[in-house]
């Protein structure tokens, strides 16, 4: 398994698997990928929701 997740030789299987990820994260968002001894080891996805518009913020504080 380790093969399929190098960082030194990259697979078209960890392609994929950061491809998905980036199209899960929706209109604001982030992902990880964590590597360990040359093999990915994690890959994390974050999906944040905004609350406010921050240019809303802006203007009410000037």
């Amino acid at each position: 398994m380790g093969d399929k997740y190098s960082t030194k030789k990259i697979s078209s299987t960890l392609i994929e698997e950061i491809k998905r990820a980036l199209q899960s994260v929706g209109n604001f968002g982030s992902i990880e990928v964590y590597i360990t001894k040359g093999i990915v080891s994690q890959i994390t996805i974050r999906n944040i929701k905004k609350t406010v518009n921050s240019r809303n913020i802006d203007n009410k504080l000037s």
